[in-house]
């Protein structure tokens, strides 16, 4: 018993020296570290991700613009039958739109969505038909929109619509068109592309008691 208590008291020194020398060398690496070096090129790194992340739609838009290149024109925009009162709008719409492909590949639209927006209001939402673009081809997109009523909010007053009629003064109304596209009828593998198109605003006058109309006007691709 003698003999194991002297070897236990020759080792515990060893361990705690042992142990000491490991938190001496812990403590020398960890000063020879540069941690506000480390700590730099990690707010750095954070940052410029963010920023990227940022800009990331607009690096996609430029992309696709570049091969996908459009020109866009609104021919003109009709609304017949067009009542209005401060609960709801009735009208017929008909779209005419001359697109241009400019750029090196041929396009396949598929089908989107057409919105109609009197200021900010949104009126009338279509699907449009798809169609197949070739390079440097240019087509007449004529879009029509059945007799709809709409409701509309208590905030929308039509006062402006009196004014027009009545004193000839423009209305402003806004085309959204929303969709997708991809290159060639054939490539069936190539990833659809977000396409995102604003016309407007478009100044419409009445040209009777019923039917207004607007247009050309020029459309911009905002975003993809």
């Amino acid at each position: 018993m003698e003999a194991n208590n002297g070897g236990e008291s020759e080792i515990l020194p060893e361990f705690r020296q042992f142990c000491l020398d490991f938190q001496q060398q812990l403590e020398t690496s960890c000063q020879a570290i540069d941690w506000d070096r480390i700590f730099m090129t990690a707010f750095v790194t954070i940052s410029l991700g963010l920023i990227m992340f940022a800009f990331l739609p607009y690096l996609q838009t430029q992309l696709v613009t570049n091969q996908f290149q459009h020109e866009i024109i609104l021919n003109s925009l009709t609304i017949s039958e067009f009542q209005a009162s401060s609960a709801q709008v009735t009208g017929k719409c008909d779209v005419s739109l001359n697109i241009t492909n400019l750029g090196d590949r041929s396009i396949y639209h598929e089908t989107s969505v057409l919105s109609i927006f009197m200021d900010h209001e949104l009126l009338w939402v279509t699907r449009t038909g798809d169609f197949f673009l070739d390079i440097g081809n240019n087509i007449m997109f004529n879009v029509s929109i059945n007799k709809t009523t709409i409701s509309v909010p208590a905030s929308f007053v039509p006062t402006a619509l009196l004014e027009s009629q009545k004193l000839h003064k423009p209305l402003h109304f806004k085309l959204k068109y929303d969709g997708m596209l991809r290159e060639g009828l054939a490539a069936w593998y190539e990833e659809r592309s977000h396409i995102y198109m604003i016309c407007g605003w478009v100044e419409m006058q009445f040209i009777n008691e019923t039917t207004l109309k607007g247009g050309p006007a020029n459309c911009s691709l905002e975003n993809y």
